[in-house]
């Protein structure tokens, strides 16, 4: 309250400071969460296996690519396949061959949008999960984005 009636002051006097201008009022529980983030656990392959299982069932669905090295990517891109625009980097393209940021699979006997509705509402440690069409020798697909904490190397990643 005391703080205010400074501000108040000072503005009415043509003394304002930027910082007096520019009050947040915050919890002391949302200092202490800024202070102290919370680690967040990353998703792993084990995860999206299990997770697809559960939810299509075992051997009802397969995995058809997970991560790819640049020169890949820059494979499929020659071959005509809808991957990120060239000097961006694809999602399947970071991680490690063990544990990519994306996978695609496809899912018998369903559609891909349902397979793709079905996956968002079983919920699960994705961050995206999106319902592909053809392009170049890949087939329709569901793209499958594994959460993960903040990218060290963020810039410049996209959407395949």
């Amino acid at each position: 309250m005391k703080i205010a009636a400074v501000a108040i002051f000072a503005m009415m006097f043509g003394q304002a400071s930027a910082a007096a201008a520019q009050i947040q009022v915050v919890t002391a529980g949302q200092e202490y969460d800024a202070a102290h983030p919370r680690p967040v656990a990353k998703a792993s392959v084990e995860d999206f296996h299990s997770t697809m299982d559960r939810v299509f069932g075992a051997g009802r669905w397969r995995q058809t690519s997970g991560y790819r090295t640049k020169a890949q990517e820059d494979a499929l891109r020659r071959r005509g396949a809808g991957t990120v625009a060239p000097g961006h980097t694809s999602l399947h393209s970071l991680g490690a061959p063990d544990a990519p940021h994306a996978y695609d699979a496809v899912v018998d006997r369903m559609t891909l949008e349902g397979a793709a509705a079905k996956l968002k509402q079983a919920g699960g440690r994705f961050s995206r999960v999106l319902a592909e069409r053809a392009h170049g020798h890949e087939g329709a697909h569901l793209h499958v984005e594994l959460t993960r904490t903040a990218l060290q190397n963020g810039a410049g990643a996209s959407d395949n």
